[in-house]
């Protein structure tokens, strides 16, 4: 079912840039991939015994398909990724591993300052979730289903695309494991076709 509803969603991804295409807009499609360090912070809620006493983040990765309308200095960049983050939780001498999988959306819309140099802002949709490593604790509980992205990329030759983004959530959630809170910074490399 994953790779069904992944595969759709790039197969609109690419119809839509070739139709815009065909409309003589300046449309590029490609390909990006790169890696990210989530920011799990969890914090204990009031009158709650759970707690963890450390998290450790580890480097996680994302690869997908991109596409660029560019209108002038400005450019609608919408992004198919299929997303993995690792953190591990520790409570006294437990640990957990939690790992998950995600298919983000998000759609950018960025603007052209010098030269290759653009700025980038917009929100994230997370479509599709999975995790592992907690029992009775969903990934879904822990990221939000829209966040929001902010970055700096530059164009390389118009083929080569290289951006570095912060994705927050809006609120953190309220979990059996206490108010959770993920940020990602993300560096990925990309190429257009």
């Amino acid at each position: 079912m994953k790779r069904l509803i992944m595969l759709a969603l790039a197969a609109i991804l690419l119809m839509t840039a070739s139709t815009l295409k065909a409309q003589n807009l300046n449309v590029q499609w490609g390909i990006t991939a790169g890696v990210n360090m989530a920011d799990y912070s969890v914090k204990a809620l009031k009158g709650q015994s759970i707690s963890y006493d450390k998290v450790k983040n580890d480097l996680g990765w994302q690869v997908g398909l991109m596409a660029s309308v560019n209108i002038g200095r400005l450019a609608i960049e919408p992004q198919i990724l299929y997303v993995r983050h690792s953190t591990e939780l520790t409570h006294g001498t437990t640990k957990n591993a939690l790992k998950s999988n995600s298919l983000d959306v998000p759609l950018l819309v960025s603007f052209r300052l010098i030269g290759p140099l653009r700025v980038m802002a917009g929100p994230v949709f997370t479509v599709l979730n999975d995790n592992t490593g907690l029992k009775d604790l969903s990934i879904d509980q822990l990221r939000s289903t829209c966040s929001y992205a902010l970055g700096v990329e530059a164009r390389i030759l118009q083929k080569l695309r290289l951006d570095v983004r912060y994705n927050g959530q809006f609120k953190k959630k309220e979990t059996i494991i206490g108010e959770v809170g993920v940020n990602t910074f993300a560096l990925n490399i990309g190429y257009y076709f």
